[in-house]
């Protein structure tokens, strides 16, 4: 099975980039990866990287916006970087976009979260 997704430092930050298509599967992978990272490395600010992502369902970001939850209870900050434009819409639609911060570049994103 190909990886879904990759995960690297940058500092106090993990960057999870998205290497091809979201399921409920992948999602709980990384759910699971990110807790992981937070009590083991000590690591509470993550990216998630959109770049090579071209659809999404309400399920999916229902999934991302529960991460997220889990990641501000424990003081960190989860956010979206490089969404595309038809993706941003389904995050609009649904309201997921007040809840999850976005931002254009993963290097925006980072400036922010530093």
């Amino acid at each position: 099975m190909a990886e879904v997704f990759s995960i690297r430092d940058e500092g106090k930050v993990a960057v999870v980039e998205l290497l091809t298509e979201l399921d409920r599967l992948s999602v709980l992978s990384i759910k699971t990866q990110l807790r992981g990272l937070a009590t083991k490395k000590g690591k509470n600010k993550f990216i998630i990287n959109f770049d090579r992502i071209d659809h999404i369902n309400s399920t999916i970001v229902g999934a991302l916006v529960g991460i997220q939850h889990l990641v501000r209870e424990r003081g960190g900050d989860l956010v979206l970087s490089n969404v595309k434009p038809n993706i941003r819409r389904t995050f609009d639609l649904i309201g997921a976009s007040k809840i999850l911060n976005i931002y254009n570049t993963e290097e925006e994103a980072l400036k922010n979260l530093q």
